[in-house]
């Protein structure tokens, strides 16, 4: 049977997330970050970027956390100086999270290798090869969180049929690693590539 037009870039995809999980892993451990750290501050600092606030309930729900474990992860980043709490704009009774300048550098510091080598593939590239990629790339993100959608909405399941809205989620926009320190997401979010558990609950 006649493989179809494509697979052949499906595996080199898969190879490609292979390699940057495992770089996001090696340069998280560097940092002593957890993977649910790194994609709650990549998170933050992608809403900044786009105008947009973060609140602990909008962050809970794009990483599939339960309340319980996203307030114990915003606790925890804000006690290690990555992110600060602050009054929303739209409403002061609401809590919004805001990366500092702490969070930003810890970002840079760990993805600027892989920053550096990138760009000196895309120095490599005509301006129309890259237009052409980033769109490329562009359908292929838009693909994998539609292809993800379904899953944020499993979760795990009680005796009585309903979701406990703890199920985990894939990274959506903020699986892309770049400046900003966002992680990449992997075959199973719930864990990193050596295997090591980290659901963001503790």
């Amino acid at each position: 049977m006649a493989r179809r037009p494509g697979y052949g870039l499906l595996l080199l995809l898969e190879r490609m997330t292979s390699e940057l999980e495992y770089y996001a892993a090696r340069m998280r451990r560097r940092a002593g970050m957890r993977r649910t750290d790194m994609h709650a501050v990549a998170a933050v600092v992608d809403a900044e970027r786009d105008g947009e606030e973060m609140t602990p309930g909008r962050l809970g729900t794009m990483l599939g956390l339960s309340s319980s474990s996203v307030t114990a992860l915003v606790d925890r980043l804000c006690e290690a100086g990555h992110l600060d709490r602050g009054a929303a704009r739209t409403d002061a009774r609401r809590v919004a999270l805001h990366a500092n300048d702490i969070g930003r550098q810890v970002g840079e510091e760990l993805f600027e290798p892989l920053d550096h080598a990138l760009m000196e593939v895309f120095a490599r590239h005509s301006p129309a090869e890259l237009e052409l990629f980033g769109r490329i790339v562009e359908e292929i993100t838009d693909a994998t969180a539609g292809a993800g959608a379904p899953v944020r909405q499993i979760g795990s399941v009680r005796k009585n049929g309903r979701p406990t809205g703890s199920g985990h989620a894939t990274a959506g926009k903020n699986g892309s690693a770049g400046s900003n320190g966002a992680a990449l997401p992997g075959r199973n979010p719930g864990r990193d590539p050596d295997g090591a558990r980290d659901d963001g609950a503790s």
